[in-house]
């Protein structure tokens, strides 16, 4: 619990966006890590779906946030794929 909170402190006044993004990642998994610990404690398995889902969504938020905060286009283009964004110019053949 200790090191959460410290972890916590460095998500505060880490001195760039990526220091905060990284803090609360490693929140999120030692949050994650307490919830199954409480698990195999109390011999209550619905914990892990608990874990499992606050994982996710952690995992989740920071993708959506490395999307937000990155500059650029994030379509997905494949080639050879056709009905993709990127395959727009073979269309108008």
């Amino acid at each position: 619990m200790i090191l959460v909170l410290i972890v916590l402190l460095r998500a505060i006044i880490g001195p760039t966006v990526i220091d905060r993004l990284i803090s609360i990642n490693a929140i999120t998994s030692k949050v994650s890590m307490i919830i199954l610990l409480m698990a195999f404690i109390k011999d209550d398995f619905g914990f892990f779906d608990i874990a499992f889902v606050f994982m996710l969504c952690g995992f989740v938020s920071n993708i959506w946030i490395v999307k937000v905060l990155t500059p650029g286009d994030w379509q997905l283009r494949i080639p050879g794929l056709k009905g993709f964004e990127g395959d727009r110019e073979d269309d108008s053949k």
